[in-house]
């Protein structure tokens, strides 16, 4: 019988037609397969054939081919293991293999995608120009740190929904897709963002179906913080409670020159340990080797002191046309105001020369009467009277029967010098002239006498009264007095008021250079919106030519569209930058991009905090990139139209790279010296309660930070009065967003954290000694508490009673904002505990870094 190798050379010709259909099978079916379904298929199309041809000469091709079919199935199901399926994560709620790890991501992404260019498919060109992706429409767990725990939590999110048989129907996926599109998505539109995303209808309703079944056991599951009165009183008290302290730093690098270094041994435990830990995850201060979420950002921005130089100059024509158009609002001298319910500090309370305000009350008659008369001559006399306060008005009012002799005077002058213009001239005759007080007080003695009557019309006649009783002592010597000084008063009044103040600001060279950097400013900030806007729009074009391609169109490389953008912003006098790979904290400390510190405009005056951009950063998935977002930097008052064009996940590192063994080792040295450190700070502390009454830096004086006598000299410094909390604006553009609550910076401390407060505040009382580290655990603290208000159980009582008249709740309230970050602070915990309560165990490093997820 003839070998295999003999009857193939025989029947190439014959062989080489099923062997090309095959070949081009594969090709075309293979690639639109998933790759756990590949090695069964390709068991079948190669065995199969070969037991066919095996067959073929004894008459039994057809039953030797499908023996082999199933040979090449088992064959190829029997090396699935051996494609890559090891376990990333176990839990009793079952495991996570590297496959179905990636399948997930898969899933997610295209989810998330879907939700974008359906948005979009739903907009008119013009709704499109300043569009934003819906957040609350995106898939995702922003409280938790990586994407690896994000597949995790929906992953068990996915079993507890199962447990209570929860089921989410066509309908319900399809309502929430016209819930974010507000039912302006066509089905045409529909088909076409499949089409795009290379997904049938039906996977994209299972894909959104998992999605949305995670999301609803996290809505039914998740805690709901519901805060008590005792907590909304440690807030208050984290706010107003306030203290000084006398401190004296023990810095952990002083002490690790007494470590030895570590061996490979040590290294390669301590990697093994923290590897896939981050840093300050299991506490502030705890090691960890994990590398943080990167992204990389490319944007255009526009800068005011560029932006400055291509306004056009203001003109003198437009100086004065811009102070005759406000001079009624803007630049009106007005120093009393105008409602005679609100006294300018220090002036009489009775008359006010308002007589539209005064003419609707209802005794107005009356009173006007008698006002009238006086209203002359009582102007010098109410002038001295400003140290005695309000009889001076009142004495307007008293003389009345007095002035007799000039009545006929009074009645044709009343009308005139009852204007508001008098009257305030009189109230400055008040407050400036101190020479006449034996006048005044005959003045205020008749006005004592006559109070009943006029007691009873108005309210400020009663007030005037308690004064001009002390007047009262001294008889009747100015009795005749009164008739004698309306003479006089008339000059001395000329003499000793003020000069009348002119009814506007004069457009002098002080208030010109004022309205010009006015308009200069007003005119920048228009041009600058103007060009951030303009850019935007182009930049929402580019992504949706990246994100959206035409058909048959190819979507432009990273390349092009960095080249388009700098032709763009040189055309438009903008600043185009790209940044590095970088984390948020090295964004937020960086001085030479504006991204840290800036956050997304606030078109509503009313619109709680705004997102910074940060959040937006790393707060969105992974794969929105080229998606464009406008922010402001309060600092430098640019605008910048931006998007991330690549983010890496969390990443564990390699062993063997330099960097990541000089920061093992210093971090197993930061360990080792931590200890030493708070051990001489509790040996300090021993001496200073031990000296009892005396200053810290007599207490200590000699001393060195290690101990050692060539240690560095040990000093104090005394803080400035703080709090735990405070409101910060830093960076807040918007005047009615909410105010962020933050720790208070200590000058003296070099980052306090919440540890530090906790022990200064809640674990010492006033003349207390104790020991507190930073919040990153790098310097350990010598603590004295020197001052604290307040400090005795009756201060206690009294703050207390003023929380209980406090608004907690109202729009700008700092404590609202505590309240949230708690709910937050909750949330993160239950999803720890969700972790635990399954023992879930993860085994990413088995991956060899395809956990990192890079789109250049």
């Amino acid at each position: 019988m003839a070998s295999p190798l003999e009857l193939f050379r025989k029947n190439q010709k014959v062989l080489m037609v099923p062997l090309t259909i095959l070949a081009m099978f594969a090709f075309i079916v293979l690639g639109q397969m998933n790759a756990d379904q590949v090695p069964p298929i390709l068991g079948m199309l190669f065995v199969g054939p070969l037991f066919w041809f095996l067959g073929k000469d004894r008459g039994k091709g057809k039953e030797f081919a499908a023996v082999g079919v199933v040979v090449g199935f088992l064959l190829g199901y029997m090396y699935m293991p051996r494609m890559g399926t090891a376990n990333v994560v176990t839990s009793t709620a079952g495991e996570i293999d590297q496959q179905q790890y990636q399948i997930m991501l898969q899933n997610r992404q295209i989810a998330n995608q879907f939700v974008a260019q359906s948005y979009f498919a739903s907009l008119t060109e013009e709704e499109m120009q300043s569009a934003r992706v819906p957040q609350g429409a995106l898939f995702g767990f922003p409280f938790v740190q990586s994407s690896e725990d994000d597949m995790i939590l929906e992953f068990l999110l996915r079993k507890e929904a199962d447990q209570m048989q929860l089921v989410v129907s066509d309908d319900a996926v399809s309502n929430y897709i016209s819930r974010y599109t507000n039912n302006k998505l066509s089905q045409d539109a529909f088909k076409r963002v499949c089409q795009q995303l290379g997904v049938t209808q039906g996977r994209i309703y299972e894909i959104l179906r998992d999605q949305l079944k995670a999301r609803l056991a996290f809505q039914l599951k998740s805690p709901e913080v519901s805060l008590t009165p005792d907590q909304y009183w440690n807030f208050y008290q984290k706010f107003n409670v306030r203290e000084e302290l006398e401190v004296a730093a023990l810095p952990v690098e002083d002490f690790k020159k007494e470590i030895a270094e570590p061996t490979e041994a040590e290294m390669k435990a301590f990697y093994e340990n923290y590897k896939a830990v981050m840093p300050n995850e299991k506490g502030p201060g705890a090691p960890g080797l994990l590398q943080p979420p990167k992204v990389k950002v490319e944007y255009l921005l526009a800068d005011y002191e560029e932006t400055e130089k291509q306004v056009k100059a203001v003109t003198e024509e437009e100086i004065k046309a811009f102070y005759e158009e406000n001079k009624e609002t803007l630049y009106k001298n007005n120093p009393i105001p105008n409602d005679p319910n609100m006294n300018f500090p220090g002036a009489p309370v009775a008359p006010q020369g308002d007589q539209p305000i005064e003419a609707p009350k209802p005794a107005a008659p009356k009173p006007a009467a008698e006002e009238k008369a006086p209203a002359k001559p009582e102007a010098p006399k109410a002038d001295p009277a400003e140290k005695t306060k309000t009889p001076a008005p009142k004495a307007e009012e008293k003389p009345k029967p007095e002035a007799k002799p000039e009545a006929e005077k009074a009645k044709t002058e009343s009308k005139d010098k009852t204007s508001a213009l008098d009257s305030n001239q009189t109230t400055f005759v008040a407050l400036l002239d101190e020479k006449q007080p034996a006048k005044k007080e005959s003045a205020a003695k008749e006005p004592e006498k006559k109070e009943s009557a006029p007691a009873a019309d108005t309210k400020p006649a009663d007030k005037p009264a308690k004064p001009a009783a002390k007047p009262e002592s001294k008889p009747a010597q100015p009795a005749e007095k009164p008739a004698d000084k309306p003479a006089d008063s008339q000059p001395e009044s000329a003499t000793t008021a003020a000069a009348p103040l002119e009814p506007y600001r004069p457009l002098n060279d002080e208030l010109k250079s004022e309205i010009r950097d006015q308009l200069l400013r007003e005119r920048t900030l228009e041009l600058m919106q103007q060009k951030i806007n303009a850019a935007t729009t182009f930049m929402n074009d580019l992504s949706y030519k990246i994100n959206s391609p035409a058909t048959g169109e190819n979507p432009p490389t990273p390349k092009e569209i960095t080249e388009q953008l700098k032709s763009y912003a040189a055309k438009n006098k903008l600043v185009y930058n790209i940044t590095p790979m970088m984390t948020a904290r090295e964004l937020m400390e960086s001085e030479k991009y504006p991204l840290g510190t800036a956050r997304e405009p606030t078109l509503n005056e009313f619109t709680a905090q705004p997102r910074t951009v940060l959040e937006q950063l790393f707060g969105t998935p992974m794969d929105q990139l080229y998606t464009t977002f406008e922010a402001e930097d309060s600092f430098s008052s640019a605008l910048i139209s931006y998007w991330k064009v690549a983010h890496t996940d969390t990443m564990v590192p390699k062993f063997d790279d330099p960097e990541i063994k000089q920061e093992i080792i210093a971090q197993i040295k930061t360990e080792k010296a931590r200890p030493l450190a708070q051990k001489r700070a509790e040996e300090l502390k021993a001496l200073i309660t031990k000296a009892k009454d005396e200053d810290m830096q007599t207490a200590l004086k000699g001393q060195t930070i290690t101990g050692k006598k060539e240690g560095t000299e040990l000093l104090t410094q005394t803080t400035e009065s703080f709090s735990w909390m405070r409101t910060s604006t830093a960076g807040a553009s918007n005047p009615f967003a909410f105010p962020r609550p933050e720790l208070s910076t200590i000058s003296a401390i070099d980052g306090a954290g919440n540890d530090f407060m906790e022990q200064v505040f809640d674990n010492m009382q006033e003349g207390d000694v104790g020991v507190a580290m930073n919040a990153d655990k790098s310097i350990c603290y010598v603590v004295k508490v020197i001052n604290r208000i307040p400090s005795t159980p009756g201060g206690q009582t009294a703050m207390y009673q003023e929380f209980l008249k406090t608004d907690l709740f109202f729009f700008f309230s700092p404590y609202l904002p505590m309240a949230q970050q708690e709910q937050v602070q909750t949330i993160q915990n239950w999803g720890k505990d969700l972790l635990a309560k399954y023992n879930v165990q993860k085994h990413f490093e088995a991956m060899d870094q395809e956990v990192e997820v890079v789109q250049e």
